[in-house]
């Protein structure tokens, strides 16, 4: 085992890597985390990339920290030749400060626990609604419109209208980078930008990306009125209906937001677990600054 920074890490070679894996994480390729991460490197077994782990990272005052990079819910062990544990005796040698998110429970005696939602996109999901989101459905559909978009500007605008500002950690850096993030997905195949409209006006809008057999919603927005309209119910019904014909799974992205999560679980969503982790072994002097800091 061993670990490269990003200028060593073959992109070929890497995403090839995934792609081929039972492992779905699109959180994971090159060009997900050139996006999202201050700064990023792997975990490689292998001169072929045989098993990989990705890690962002930073250092500040001389302190190397891993952290879970914006926009990226877990990080998740591609291959057998290294596991959880091993990886963490490693890391903890390298890094002072450890923050990072996995699916796998019980890697430290203290964790975190976090879910998300899924949905299985069989012939029968629709069945699966509850009474309200069949309503809301069936209002929306009758109001707005559908459209695929290749500029995610707007929906960045939209974003940073109506919920940017209610999260503390999505700040003018985030935006950029989730903007970026959103034009590579594009280009590359491997996102799409649904757009609602009423008219000629744009009232909400949603992204997702496409890997494997997975689909996953990244991030959305919608006018206040609209969705009291049933903007956001319209919008999943109609990526349900666009997507499950090639995917077998609809990712919510996740949300310990309970009202948030609720809204999942309206079309029949599941909770899945996941769970958070952090290993300080960071100076005193740094830990004091930070909490200084706030």
């Amino acid at each position: 085992m061993k670990f490269l920074t990003r200028a060593h890490i073959d992109t070929e070679k890497w995403n090839n890597r995934i792609e081929k894996d039972g492992v779905e994480n699109v959180f994971s390729y090159t060009w997900y985390l050139d996006a999202t991460a201050e700064s990023w490197g792997a975990l490689v077994s292998g001169d072929d990339f045989e098993t990989v782990m990705p890690v962002a990272y930073t250092s500040k005052l001389g302190v190397k920290r891993m952290y879970q990079a914006p926009f990226t819910r877990e990080y998740s062990i591609f291959g057998t030749a290294f596991n959880w544990n091993e990886a963490l005796d490693f890391l903890t040698k390298e890094f002072k400060h450890i923050s990072f998110r996995s699916g796998e429970s019980e890697l430290t005696k203290i964790c975190e626990n976090r879910q998300h939602q899924e949905l299985k996109l069989t012939e029968t999901y629709p069945s699966l609604y509850r009474s309200n989101a069949k309503r809301l459905v069936k209002k929306g559909n009758k109001i707005f419109q559908f459209r695929l978009a290749t500029d995610p500007t707007p929906l960045i605008h939209l974003f940073e209208a109506t919920v940017a500002h209610k999260v503390e950690a999505v700040g003018t850096t985030e935006i950029e980078n989730l903007t970026q993030l959103m034009r590579d997905a594009i280009q590359l195949g491997k996102g799409e930008l649904i757009e609602v409209v009423e008219g000629d006006k744009l009232v909400a809008s949603g992204f997702f990306l496409k890997d494997k057999k997975r689909i996953t919603y990244l991030k959305g927005a919608a006018l206040d009125d609209a969705k009291k309209a049933g903007a956001m119910y319209s919008l999943f019904n109609y990526a349900f209906e666009r997507y499950q014909k090639d995917y077998d799974t609809f990712d919510f992205g996740g949300s310990d937001i309970e009202p948030v999560a609720n809204f999942f679980r309206k079309f029949g969503a599941t909770d899945r677990n996941y769970y958070n982790y952090t290993i300080d072994n960071s100076p005193l002097w740094f830990k004091t600054l930070k909490r200084l800091k706030g």
